[in-house]
């Protein structure tokens, strides 16, 4: 792994500033029920009594469409059809280094570490074009506002999974500091024949340092220096099961991926200042670099050709019946580099009852790639030794630069509201070959798009209504041969009703797409020049609609809260196409990566110091995102989650949590490389104290 030296010392020591919240409240109608349908307050009871480190479940109430995962990995979501354009953010900046450069990266956030997540389908203008389909936005927990506050975690499950983290944090006078640490370790018992297991272990760090306006200052100002870090190490690959081992042993692995493993390291400096000029005026800029080195090994080829249905099948009958021969098989190999930095910011500015927001951005980020192949002997005693050192098979390095910027103009009229934006984005991408390359074409183009955005909103007591038409546009990546960029024109109709303990939100929504991006995405089977490709499917339509209820029962003795979410969506692309990403694929089909149906519960029972929760997720059938045929869909699944606590005192807690609670033998990937599971059932014993 290269060494991207960073220091921000000099900066932190000389403006130390609070800031608690550097977002400037500043959103269309849209945006509001979006928020009233998808916030999760991550830290209430129902939800943080599960003490999740990641969870499909939570994003799925969240309002993201979500993909199943192997355990440990990432959860990978879309919204109405795209993985382009659809950003993850972590308080309004970006969580990836390299969204641009490296769309195919899939990071997520420690919940742990996390005081908030919403999801929101139509977004502003004033967001990036990489946010322009969508964005998951994360609130990091703040600092406390009482002189020292201390939260501790302890967990230990039936599969020797422990896991333990502590979070401190205070305040004095004008200024605070944070620092949360988190360790995760898990060994999952993966052997089909031999013992093997699968390790993975993650450690987090956040660090916040703030403090409010110095003596002398003209305006009162907040401002926050933060730096995370993490890293994970997981012995998992993409080499599944035959369906009738699958069927045996859901969670096994064949010895042949015993050296699989995924290994990351993750950077992040943040400085984020907010100025409240008047009033009427606020003024918020945040400055960030971060990086992230990635090295990757998975068994992915047997004799130099890549694994198939028959390979697998041959990989099968020697796991049972090893040969003296041995077999050869040979694995691809990741080492790379992703680092980012960007400035941006946002004023809102109220005229009278009108209100005005400015944003502008620039971000730049880089991607080097550095992709091989490493041979292997797999020996009778089915133990695995190299006979070739790691040779790099590909070589490249993509860059990327945009800036933005945008107006959006609130108009209010007593219970009416119009709303006018208009965003405008100008990114420039490069592709420079390495040493080592194969057909590879490098890559210098730049592309602008305008993003025009109308809505019409309607408030009257309890109800919002708000009626929205907005140009989409993503930018095409350095492996975007034809140079395309993602298109679309939506059109969304919200609505809300909240009184009370009473919240419902519906919206209906139609996306009309010129062309959409579809990179390699996790699960897939994908060679080195596949990695590097963003393809392109012209004339994708999606209609669907989301529907969210929450609703408290409280009682003399005991109450219930409920939450539910249901997503439907349709997305078939209009016109038979065939390329070298998806191969060839039917006209009106539904995309593969898109469950038509997908439904999230929450609910349980508060009875005083002791409560009880479940969570559910439902999805339909899922073609899956290997290829667009039925032979590798996967069929509709139930995932259910229960949490119990026990509260003893004020500071102390114990809590109980199991997943996959019904022990379903539940398909994360289904691909021409094999079945893989989701995690079996588990059992979860925990400890959190207060002080």
């Amino acid at each position: 792994m290269s060494n991207h030296p960073f220091s921000l010392s000099v900066i932190a020591t000389a403006v130390l500033y609070v800031c608690y919240s550097t977002n400037a409240v500043a959103e269309t109608v849209t945006e509001s029920i979006d928020k009233i349908n998808n916030q999760l307050e991550l830290q209430q009871s129902s939800i943080s009594q599960y003490h999740y480190r990641q969870s499909d479940i939570v994003l799925g109430l969240a309002g993201a469409t979500v993909l199943p995962a192997t355990p440990h990995q990432n959860v990978m979501f879309t919204h109405a059809g795209a993985t382009d354009g659809v950003a993850i953010l972590q308080d309004g900046i970006f969580f990836s280094p390299a969204p641009y450069s490296g769309q195919h990266l899939v990071l997520q956030p420690n919940l742990l570490h996390q005081q908030q997540v919403s999801f929101t389908g139509m977004t502003s203008v004033t967001e990036s074009s990489e946010a322009a389909f969508g964005k998951l936005d994360y609130q990091s927990v703040q600092i406390s506002p009482k002189k020292a506050a201390t939260d501790v975690i302890l967990e230990g499950s039936d599969n020797s999974a422990i896991n333990g983290g502590v979070i401190v944090s205070g305040t004095s006078k004008e200024s605070g500091m944070l620092l949360a640490v988190d360790y995760q370790s898990a060994s999952d018992d993966v052997g089909y024949r031999i013992s093997q297991e699968a390790d993975t272990t993650q450690k987090d760090i956040l660090f916040k340092i703030a403090a409010k306006s110095l003596p002398g200052a003209r305006n009162q100002q907040t401002t926050e220096f933060s730096y995370q870090y993490s890293s994970q190490d997981s012995d998992r690959g993409n080499l599944g099961l035959t369906s009738a081992d699958f069927a045996l042993n859901p969670t096994a692995l064949y010895s042949a991926s015993s050296t699989d493993n995924t290994d990351g390291e993750r950077q992040r400096y943040v400085l984020a200042h907010k100025v409240i000029l008047s009033a009427t005026s606020t003024m918020d800029t945040d400055f960030y670099y971060q990086t992230y080195s990635q090295q990757t090994q998975e068994m992915r080829f047997v004799d130099g050709v890549q694994i198939d249905n028959d390979s697998l099948t041959d990989i099968a009958t020697f796991e049972t019946s090893p040969t003296v021969d041995g077999m050869n098989l040979g694995a691809l190999t990741q080492n790379n580099d992703f680092a980012g930095f960007g400035v941006q910011t946002k004023g809102v500015t109220m005229y009278g009852q009108h209100q005005v927001t400015y944003s502008a951005r620039y971000h730049t980020d880089k991607a080097e790639m550095r992709l091989g192949q490493r041979d292997w002997l797999w020996g009778n005693d089915l133990v695995l030794l190299p006979t070739t050192d790691n040779e790099y098979a590909l070589t490249y390095t993509d860059d990327a630069s945009a800036f933005s910027s945008a107006v959006d103009t609130k108009l209010n009229y007593g219970q009416w509201s119009v709303n006018l934006g208009l965003g405008y984005e100008h990114v420039s991408v490069s592709r420079e070959l390495g040493d080592v390359n194969t057909s590879l074409n490098a890559a210098d183009f730049s592309d602008d798009g305008w993003s025009p955005s109308i809505e019409v909103a309607y408030q009257s007591g309890p109800w919002l209504a708000a009626l929205q038409a907005k140009q989409a546009w993503t930018a095409a990546s350095a492996g975007n041969i034809e140079q395309t960029a993602q298109e679309a024109l939506q059109y969304q109709l919200a609505l809300s009703y909240q009184q009370d303990a009473l919240s419902i939100a519906m919206t209906a929504y139609m996306h009309d797409y010129d062309s959409q991006h579809v990179s390699c995405l996790p699960g897939m089977v994908c060679d080195y020049e596949q990695i590097s490709l963003q393809e392109n499917i012209k004339d994708v339509s999606v209609v669907g609609a989301d529907l969210s209820i929450a609703y408290g029962v409280s009682f003399d003795s005991f109450s219930i809260p409920l939450k539910a979410k249901y997503q439907y969506a349709q997305a078939e692309t209009g016109n038979a196409n065939c390329n070298e990403l998806m191969g060839c694929f039917a006209a009106n089909s539904q995309l593969p990566w898109v469950p038509e149906q997908q439904l999230t519960l929450s609910s349980g029972v508060v009875y005083g110091d002791f409560s009880i929760m479940a969570q559910a997720l439902y999805q339909s059938e899922l073609g899956y995102q290997g290829g667009f045929t039925n032979e590798r869909a996967i069929d509709s699944q139930w995932k259910v989650d229960i949490a119990a606590t026990y509260r003893l005192t004020e500071q102390h807690e114990l809590y109980v949590r199991v997943e996959n609670l019904l022990d379903e033998e539940l398909v994360a990937n289904r691909t021409v490389m094999g079945f893989q599971g989701q995690s079996e059932m588990t059992t979860y014993f925990g400890y959190q104290g207060h002080f």
